[in-house]
């Protein structure tokens, strides 16, 4: 009886490991689920290099090949899935900090965007040597139906000796298209950037160094529009050592006003600017534009370029019309002219937006103005510029 007993007791002792053991391999393998998934969902939101909880290449549980593997088929489904992206609208920029923390986001955000799987649609644009690609805003921009633009193309110079020029006062008067009143209104330090610690920041209105790793400005330029001219405040963001270049309109005290696309501080388009250079006194409508690039090098004698920009005037014609305008008339306006200064050329011209925007119309006859929205703006209504 003792013997019996004793190996009874065994065996349910035995029962409650096995059944600790299942339990245990059952928690384990949700476990393990919970992993991937938010793994794949940190890597979806963009977040995984800021708030990794759970670091695949140093998970507790290492993944197996073809775990990775379909954890990566997994994402880049997500990816693919997305019709639209966000983009970061105006902000306030105040000082140092509110500048660097802006700019940091802003090269996650380019980051991002650059190498995009989501559902871009390609729209042609008659240069087989440059792909354009449009997609839906989420955001603040987002009710301005406006979308996206991405262009990718190859540059015949250096990646080195290209994006020298694209962030020098030339390169940033190609890219704003020749505008005009480009001024300076402040400059700051990138304090979240530790590398940066040693580079000096010059004082407002002044240029940073042409040796400089990084520039952090609050710039302000005109477009010459009819009626009234469009004003463009934005935070430029210059990272060296990653060669990307930002330009993302922003908020600043010194430049009263912003946009009709936030309610941070009140629109201000009747108080008449006056610009340090030009004497005449001006009411200014607040537009918004964003432009990111990258510079990749290919060879000793060629890079690859990728842009993505976005626009909108602030006028009353339909995002339909700007969504034309921003495809056709700004991507590949600026190739040509970047290879035409890589090869040699001398350019500095007036800004063509607006002939090209006309020749629009004239190269697709059957485009006509939006009776109830594009007729009555001031692009159709003006046709001159101010």
């Amino acid at each position: 009886m003792v013997l019996v007993g004793f190996v009874s007791k065994i065996v349910d002792i035995l029962e409650e490991i096995s059944f600790d053991l299942i339990s245990f391999a059952v928690k384990f393998k949700k476990m393990f689920q919970v992993i991937v998934a938010c793994s794949v969902l940190l890597t979806f939101v963009d977040l995984s290099e800021s708030f990794r909880m759970f670091p695949m290449k140093t998970a507790r549980f290492p993944l197996s090949q073809n775990v990775v593997a379909i954890r990566q088929d997994l994402v880049e489904s997500i990816d693919r899935s997305l019709d639209r992206e966000h983009l970061i609208a105006e902000e306030m920029v105040t000082d140092d900090l509110s500048a660097s923390l802006l700019a940091d986001r802003c090269i996650e955000e380019a980051e991002r965007l650059f190498t995009s799987r989501s559902n871009w649609k390609r729209v042609e644009v008659m240069d087989p040597a440059i792909t354009v690609e449009t997609i839906p805003l989420s955001g603040g921009y987002e009710n301005s139906g406006v979308h996206l633009v991405r262009g990718v193309g190859i540059i015949p110079a250096s990646a080195k000796k290209f994006y020298d020029f694209q962030i020098s006062r030339e390169g940033f008067q190609s890219i704003d298209e020749y505008l005009v009143n480009h001024r300076n209104v402040d400059n700051f330090k990138w304090v979240t950037q530790p590398q940066f610690a040693d580079a000096p920041v010059p004082p407002a209105t002044q240029h940073f160094s042409e040796d400089s790793p990084y520039q952090l400005m609050m710039n302000r330029v005109e477009w010459k529009y009819p009626i009234k001219r469009r004003e463009f405040v934005a935070l430029d963001v210059v990272h060296r050592e990653k060669m990307i270049l930002i330009s993302k309109s922003a908020l600043s005290p010194k430049r009263p006003g912003g946009s009709r696309y936030q309610n941070i501080v009140p629109m201000d388009e009747t108080t008449r600017y006056v610009d340090p250079v030009d004497p005449v006194a001006r009411p200014l409508v607040r537009a918004v534009q964003y432009y990111a690039s990258k510079v990749e090098p290919i060879d000793e004698n060629s890079c690859k370029l990728t842009m993505v920009t976005w626009g909108e005037m602030c006028d009353s014609y339909s995002a339909w019309w700007v969504n034309l305008f921003n495809a056709h008339v700004f991507i590949t306006p600026k190739f040509d002219r970047f290879i035409r200064v890589m090869g040699g050329e001398s350019i500095f011209e007036e800004s063509k937006i607006m002939d090209n925007a006309w020749r629009l119309l004239k190269i697709i006859p059957s485009l006509k103005p939006d009776a109830l929205n594009a007729a009555k703006s001031d692009f159709v209504q003006g046709k001159k510029v101010v």
